[in-house]
């Protein structure tokens, strides 16, 4: 296993991608350290944890704050004595066109995924340089395009590939890698819940996939891979750079 006696920390992890990516660790011989900002998301997730023989703990704080993103490094340090990799999940989505979202949302958007990104890596950096560990942050296709309604949210995922670049050079000389990893359409409650929206949510979904060359939506589990492939010695080599996992999705000119 290659995260034996390595801590990792992950945001975001009391549902979807995060919790898909903190359990995929945990296989790995991690020790987890599970923040959200929903205490019964993550006690949801550690239990899911526990109940496999899991070993993790929880840290309940907004990350988009600067105490928030603290608090979740310490726990970190508390609970695992070390930090060895950083997986900044946490995300807000807020669909509207420009002209009907208000300043507020765009905040909110942009405070948790790129401030929250910039916080937490800030506060685990100095740990991390201790142990030559990572970051890897999750974007998104959106980064490279997107389709309206997604303004706040495009911009949020590309700042955090610009942010990837910069923090790679910075972290650079203290052996610290940063990288990106951009899923595509992954099969979550959170993206059930925007078919089920849909006037025919079969028929939306159905058509969606239409964008997939591979025929299928992701899972947690594939992105939760190419983390732990990027989290580890095997990416030795590898930072600064944005990996994006999606089916196809974005290489494809116009759908079927």
């Amino acid at each position: 296993m290659r995260y034996t006696g390595r801590v990792a920390a992950v945001t975001g992890a009391g549902s979807g991608i995060g919790r898909g990516i903190a359990e995929f660790l945990a296989e790995e011989g991690a020790f987890v350290l599970l923040n959200d900002v929903r205490a019964e998301a993550a006690d949801s997730s550690k239990k899911i944890l526990t109940e496999k023989g899991f070993r993790s703990e929880i840290a309940v704080s907004d990350i988009s704050t600067r105490e928030g993103a603290e608090f979740m490094v310490n726990e970190a340090l508390r609970h695992g004595e070390r930090l060895d990799l950083l997986v900044n999940c946490a995300a807000r989505q807020i669909i509207k066109p420009v002209e009907d979202l208000e300043v507020e949302e765009w905040d909110t958007v942009l405070n948790v995924n790129l401030k929250g990104a910039f916080l937490c890596s800030k506060a685990a950096f100095p740990f991390l340089a201790q142990q030559r560990g990572v970051i890897v942050n999750i974007c998104s296709v959106h980064a490279q395009a997107t389709v309206g309604g997604f303004a706040s949210y495009a911009a949020s995922k590309a700042g955090i590939v610009a942010l990837t670049r910069a923090m790679a050079i910075e972290f650079a000389p203290k052996g610290v890698r940063v990288n990106a990893v951009s899923p595509g359409t992954i099969d979550t409650p959170l993206v059930q819940a925007y078919f089920d929206s849909c006037p025919d949510p079969v028929r939306a979904r159905s058509e969606f996939l239409k964008f997939h060359p591979l025929g299928r939506f992701g899972t947690p589990r594939d992105i939760a891979e190419m983390v732990a492939f990027l989290g580890s010695q095997q990416a030795g080599f590898i930072t600064g750079t944005e990996i994006v996992v999606d089916g196809g999705m974005t290489a494809l000119l116009f759908a079927q």
